[in-house]
């Protein structure tokens, strides 16, 4: 199943990525879909990211719009680069939600990808307070969380803000991480939900099932989440590198919040 098919992308959206554990790899494979079918897509942020193994055009777009239409899609687009202290790799700044929401209105992009928050390469996190940061016109959000952060301990080699998972989930900095406990996550409305627009889909991704074992832990966690609202009609069990994509339905009809 093509991720596009399994997220029910239609022709115009605007898809926000939270989480951890593979929203830039999730960005890359929509990016492949959409173009093949045609599509004029964007792939940007509302934070910072390295460079996407994409042609990437730096520009103010409430200056300069039309930078944009230069390159062949999908069109990477930043508006700046930016040194990170912690890291020896650069790093390009995105935009605020304002400009990215008048760039999808006026028709730039048929799909518009959107990272909406980092994680410093771990596995799995919790939203800090200012974040994540999902344009209000976002028609998709996709939590995602890897499956390998399950059975590993609750600390920041695995987990981004742990103390912020250790307060949704009631573990404790170092316990076990469960599949209970990244199901819970991915539904609170301190997790996977925060700041999602009343009126977008949301469907939770959880990624790096490589193996039949991890796709049955990763069922396990979209079971847990799917109990734990009623925003999501679906979840995804994901491996891009093994080009796996499996859903897992809701046993109850989703609802706006």
């Amino acid at each position: 199943m093509q991720l596009a098919d399994a997220l029910g992308l239609g022709d115009r959206e605007l898809v926000a990525f939270v989480g951890a554990g593979g929203k830039k790899t999730a960005m890359h494979r929509l990016a492949t879909e959409g173009t093949e079918r045609g599509c004029n897509v964007g792939f940007t942020t509302t934070t910072q990211m390295p460079p996407p193994d994409l042609p990437l055009t730096v520009t103010d777009v409430e200056v300069s719009p039309y930078a944009l239409t230069e390159d062949e899609p999908p069109v990477a687009f930043a508006r700046e680069w930016v040194s990170d202290p912690d890291r020896v790799a650069r790093k390009v700044r995105g935009f605020d939600p304002g400009p990215l929401t008048s760039v999808f209105d006026r028709g730039f992009f048929d799909w518009l990808l959107v990272k909406a928050d980092g994680a410093r390469m771990r596995e799995f996190k919790a939203p800090g307070s200012g974040e994540p940061v999902i344009p209000e016109k976002a028609t998709q959000v996709v939590p995602v969380a890897s499956v390998l952060a399950v059975g590993e301990p609750l600390t920041e080699a695995v987990v981004h803000r742990p103390e912020r998972v250790a307060s949704i989930t009631g573990l404790s900095v170092g316990d076990a991480i469960t599949p209970e406990a990244v199901g819970d996550v991915l539904a609170s409305p301190d997790g996977g939900l925060k700041c999602v627009p009343d009126a977008a889909d949301v469907t939770p991704i959880v990624n790096k099932a490589d193996t039949p074992d991890r796709q049955e832990t990763a069922r396990a966690v979209l079971e847990r989440a799917l109990d734990g609202t009623s925003r999501f009609a679906r979840g995804l069990v994901t491996s891009f590198e093994r080009d796996v994509c499996l859903a897992v339905e809701s046993r109850t009809s989703p609802q706006r919040a």
